[in-house]
């Protein structure tokens, strides 16, 4: 059995989450289950945090194309002399950009505590127990950033598998949180 506010899993005899203080009702169990749509309906402060993760996302977004495509110009040069907007191409750019995601993510998420767009939104990435992020832990929860479709995947695991609706999938293996 696990906490319904913060996922602290429970001994069967608790009466209150160790961790949150929470009040563990074990009766109408089947009532006090929720969808996550009905979390996200009622409960602001999460759809704070997610509009939060999205707009430092987009942020990130824009910088990481910027950037992609003026590094793809410079080393692609010699191969599109005649076609400048080649690198822009079904292979290269999109395998460039989510190396490159994956990098800028890990790097600033393990010296900063966030990226750029994290900065801005005031999040911060940690681990659930509050230690130093390590760089596996930042590998671990970036490694979806490597197409957007996987990072897709990544939160929509995250939001059904998780009782923590503030963690992707991978955030939940890694033990990581944005706060």
């Amino acid at each position: 059995m696990y906490c319904r506010k913060c996922g602290e899993e429970l001994a069967d005899d608790q009466k209150f989450c160790t961790k949150c203080g929470t009040p563990v009702n074990i009766e109408n169990v089947e009532t006090q289950v929720e969808t996550v749509v009905q979390s996200f309906q009622k409960d602001p402060h999460l759809q704070d945090h997610w509009i939060k993760r999205l707009l430092a996302y987009i942020i990130d977004s824009i910088i990481l194309y910027v950037v992609t495509g003026v590094l793809l110009m410079i080393v692609l040069f010699p191969f599109n002399i005649g076609n400048p907007l080649g690198v822009f191409n079904v292979l290269s750019f999109p395998f460039a950009s989510g190396l490159l995601s994956v990098i800028y993510f890990t790097i600033l998420e393990l010296t900063n505590g966030a990226s750029f767009g994290k900065s801005l939104m005031n999040l911060k990435v940690r681990t659930k127990d509050r230690e130093n992020l390590t760089i596996e832990k930042a590998f671990i929860r970036n490694i979806s950033k490597l197409h957007p479709v996987l990072l897709l995947l990544d939160l929509v695991g995250g939001l059904i598998t998780s009782t923590d609706l503030h963690q992707k999938y991978s955030d939940k293996i890694a033990n990581t949180t944005v706060e």
